[in-house]
C-alpha cells in the first residue's frame, strides 16, 4: 500500500488539467482533445465523467495519477497510473493504492466492467490491477488494409443466396438473439463470457466511432439468420471498424466469414473510409487467417486487463 506520507484522493477541480495531461501522456496530444470532449458528450452515466480521476499526492506534489473513464454500457477504461517523473523502486504500493480507489469508485457507481489495455507484455503496473481483481482476458491484434476504391468482386456458388440486412431499431430483440448464438463456443475473447449482459455489450458496440444502424447488418440465407456484422464508422480518421462479426455455429465452415469481411469493405466505401480496422483475439487463429487473407496487415498489439464489479473472476466460478 502507499506510504503513510502519500495521500490518495480524488483530484481537485484546480488540479484536473494537470492530472488528465498525466494519466493520458501515453495518448498522442492531438487525440487528446477528442477524447475529452467525447467523454464530455457522452449521456450521463452513474460514475460522472471525472469521479474516478485519482491523484497521489506526497508534500503538496502530485506524484501519480490514474483515471476510471466512464463508458456506455455499464463501464469504464482505465488509465493505468501515471508518474510525474521517473516510476519509483517503491511504485507498487502507491499503484495499488490509486487502482484500488479507482476500482471502488467504479463498483460505488455499479460498473459492470472496467478494462485495461497495456502495450507491452511485462508492464510493471500489471501487479496493481491484479492485486484489485483484474485478469488478463486477450491479446488484441490491430489490423487493417486500404478500404478498396470498387465493390468486392462477386464469388460465384458461394452462398449465393446469402443475402445482408441492414438493422433498424425495432428489431433489437432479433439482434440480441443473434448475437447470444454467435457467441457460442466463438473464440474471441471467451474471458469476457459471464461479465456483461447483452445490453451492456449492446451499449459498448453502439458508442463505437460514430454510429448509424444502417451500418449493421444481418446475414440471412433462406429467411434464416446466419451472422452478424457490426460496422463504426471513424470519419475524423477516415477509417471505418470491423466492431464485431460473428456466425451462427451451425452455419460456420461455410465460408461466411469472408462474405462478412467483403460485405465491411462495401460498408467502409459507403461510408468513404480510406481504411478498413479490426481487433482480434490472437488466440482466435481461424479469424486472424480470415483476415490476413483478406488483405488486412497488423499494426499494433495490446494486453487486455479486465475487472468485473466486486473484483469477481467469472473464469473461477
Amino acid at each position: 500500500m502507499a506510504s503513510p506520507n502519500t495521500t490518495i484522493r480524488v483530484a481537485h477541480e484546480s488540479e484536473r488539467r494537470q492530472s488528465l495531461e498525466l494519466v493520458l501522456r501515453p495518448l498522442a496530444p492531438e487525440a487528446r482533445g477528442p477524447l475529452l470532449d467525447a467523454v464530455g458528450a457522452a449521456e450521463p452515466q452513474r460514475l460522472g465523467p471525472l469521479d474516478a480521476l485519482l491523484v497521489a499526492e506526497q508534500g503538496g506534489r502530485i506524484q501519480a495519477a490514474t483515471w476510471a473513464q466512464p463508458a456506455p454500457g455499464r463501464a469504464a477504461a482505465l488509465w493505468a497510473p501515471e508518474w510525474s517523473s521517473k516510476r519509483p523502486a517503491d511504485a507498487e504500493g502507491v499503484e495499488s493504492s490509486l487502482v484500488a480507489a479507482a476500482t471502488q469508485a467504479c463498483d460505488a457507481a455499479h460498473v459492470g466492467m472496467a478494462q485495461a489495455l497495456f502495450e507491452s507484455p511485462s508492464d510493471p503496473r500489471y501487479a496493481a490491477l491484479e492485486a484489485n481483481g483484474f485478469f488478463r482476458i486477450a491479446e488484441l491484434e490491430y489490423l487493417g488494409r486500404a478500404a478498396p476504391h470498387s465493390l468486392p468482386e462477386e464469388r460465384p456458388n458461394m452462398n449465393a443466396a446469402l443475402v445482408f440486412e441492414p438493422y433498424e431499431p425495432p428489431q433489437h430483440e432479433r439482434l440480441k438473439r443473434l448475437l447470444k448464438t454467435t457467441y457460442v463456443d466463438s473464440l474471441d475473447c471467451p474471458g469476457l463470457d459471464g461479465i456483461r449482459n447483452l445490453e451492456d455489450v449492446l451499449a459498448g458496440y453502439r458508442a463505437t466511432g460514430r454510429h448509424d444502424p444502417g451500418h449493421w447488418f444481418f446475414a440471412v440465407e433462406d429467411g434464416v439468420d446466419l451472422g452478424v456484422l457490426l460496422m463504426a464508422d471513424h470519419p475524423d480518421s477516415a477509417q471505418a471498424e470491423l466492431v464485431y462479426m460473428g456466425v451462427t455455429p451451425a452455419a460456420r465452415g461455410r465460408g461466411l466469414g469472408r462474405r462478412l469481411i467483403d460485405q465491411a469493405l462495401c460498408a467502409a466505401i459507403q461510408m468513404g473510409a480510406d481504411h478498413l480496422m479490426v481487433a482480434v483475439d490472437r488466440q482466435n487463429e481461424p479469424a486472424r487467417r480470415l483476415y490476413l487473407k483478406a488483405g488486412m496487415a497488423a499494426w499494433a498489439r495490446r494486453f487486455v486487463y479486465v475487472r468485473a464489479r466486486g473484483g469477481a473472476n467469472p473464469r473461477c466460478a
